[in-house]
């Protein structure tokens, strides 16, 4: 098996798996995070077909002067998980990336929020976008 410390070797490990396949073994522990995923301390906590769910805190050095967390915290949870949830309805080896992320912030994201969980659920997979 390839080296899953590395993110090359996860590519190599994703190219063999479907992306369901791929995302369940995470979920059990039996494959660790991508690097960007580890650093921000998210952790993915479900996945099934279609649907996965991340967990994470926004921790004090993602906050600004203002005292929230940095809007790019919650975009790359919110990216994360959605990416992971079209990845689920993968064949092993189809690999593909965001096109396009919006966002629009309703409120901050303050300390006292604690443990964010957030959930994506795919309502569309075609050839060129899901």
């Amino acid at each position: 098996m390839s080296d899953t410390t590395s993110p090359s070797g996860l590519f190599e490990v994703r190219r063999r798996l479907s992306g369901l396949e791929f995302f369940q073994k995470m979920v059990a522990g039996e494959m660790p995070p991508p690097p960007l995923v580890a650093l921000l301390g998210l952790k993915l906590v479900e996945a099934e077909a279609g649907r996965v769910t991340f967990i994470g805190v926004a921790r004090e050095e993602f906050y600004n002067g203002m005292g929230v967390a940095h809007g790019g915290f919650a975009a790359t949870m919110l990216d994360s998980a959605l990416g992971c949830a079209i990845n689920t309805m993968m064949p092993a080896g189809r690999v593909f990336t965001t096109i396009d992320l919006q966002i629009h912030y309703t409120r901050p994201l303050r300390p006292e929020a604690g443990e964010l969980r957030c959930t994506a659920a795919v309502v569309h997979v075609g050839r060129p976008t899901a």
